[in-house]
């Protein structure tokens, strides 16, 4: 491994700035990874690494190949280590290129978001610890990006999100004013504005931009239209993401649009894993509760539901959530107000998302 960087280091730095062709098979390779055309998108990652192994990219590209191709990629499966190592390795070779005025650009924003990605999967999994030995450098990187942003618009995301979170997050979950109160304040309607031009001037960070602003219009604008419109723009350029497909249908589900659901469970119809199963089943349950009135039916499928949900362990927290809110309402209605209070203890512990908990 020391001889491996050290050959890596032996390499003249390159940028990739200055060189749209690069760029542009980046783009390729990116654009194919999240619509889960992955042979296609290995071909440009080759390509970038046979051309210019010396540089972070090609290794940042294989890594988020491979937690898109084992989708929900979780700590059991067999190539999650994998992904850890070459988002590592794109991190190292990345601290070498900070120390270049050509290439400190590139240097700080793969030496954030390898480390950035990585916070992501361990989120996601229920692994929150692992992510602190990072924050410091993190939160350098972060507000290094602020002055960089004109440079490489890419930082526009960071930047974006870090203006919108710093405010919006102590004022959803007060407990944590205190210790936020440290960290410089932010601006909730530039953070918006920063993000809507990450998606429309970036190049590896569009695609979060997008699911982003979703989120945060779930979460804290509470708008579930806005947060519709870029959740249907996500699927539309990214039609065979099923991770995009189900975020699409939970907000259909809880705006009532039965008939759009009914379209998006024929096209499900046609995928063949447990992570689409887990998207029908838990429409078929929300539809024959709401729409039916099927107590009975709308039950077995929302156990259904939980139980493939236990499989993906934190990652599917949302799911199980909407379940144990269905579970709810559906003893609320048969008189067991216990077992009613129980289940909306569950999903209250599993989500903040108040389009869930007050549905």
């Amino acid at each position: 491994m020391v001889l491996l960087f050290a050959r890596a280091g032996s390499y003249a730095q390159v940028s990739y700035l200055d060189r749209p062709d690069l760029l542009d098979r980046v783009d390729s390779c990116i654009k194919h990874t999240y619509n889960f055309s992955f042979s296609v998108a290995r071909e440009f990652q080759q390509t970038l690494r046979n051309e210019k192994p010396e540089h972070p990219v090609p290794y940042f590209l294989e890594a988020l190949i491979i937690y898109w191709e084992n989708f929900p990629l979780t700590p059991g499966n067999a190539n999650s280590g994998r992904f850890e190592d070459l988002m590592t390795r794109s991190v190292r070779m990345a601290e070498e290129y900070i120390n270049s005025d050509k290439t400190h650009l590139e240097g700080v924003f793969f030496d954030l978001f390898g480390r950035a990605f990585k916070a992501m999967y361990y989120a996601d999994n229920g692994k929150p610890a692992k992510i602190i030995p990072d924050l410091r450098t993190m939160y350098r990187h972060t507000k290094e990006g602020f002055e960089l942003k004109e440079r490489f618009s890419e930082f526009y995301f960071s930047t974006g999100l870090y203006n919108y979170y710093i405010e919006a997050y102590p004022e959803a979950h007060p407990v944590y004013k205190p210790i936020l109160s440290f960290m410089e304040g932010g601006d909730k309607e530039l953070g918006l504005i920063q993000l809507n031009y990450a998606i429309n001037n970036t190049v590896f960070l569009k695609v979060e931009s997008m699911l982003f602003m979703s989120i945060i219009q779930l979460k804290y604008e509470k708008d579930l239209n806005t947060a519709l419109l870029y959740a249907e723009r996500l699927h539309r350029e990214y039609p065979q993401n099923i991770f995009y497909h189900g975020h699409m249908v939970i907000i259909l589900l809880h705006q009532h649009r039965y008939q759009r659901v009914r379209n998006e469970l024929e096209s499900l119809s046609h995928y063949n894993d447990r992570y689409a199963a887990l998207i029908s089943s838990l429409a078929e349950a929300f539809l024959a509760e709401k729409e039916r009135g099927d107590d009975n039916l709308a039950e077995k499928y929302y156990l259904e539901t939980e139980k493939i949900a236990d499989s993906f362990g934190p990652f599917a927290d949302i799911y199980k959530a909407i379940v144990y809110m269905g579970l709810s309402r559906l003893n609320k209605e048969r008189g067991r107000s216990g077992d009613a209070r129980s289940y909306e203890r569950k999903a209250s512990n599993l989500t903040f998302y108040s389009f869930i908990l007050d549905e």
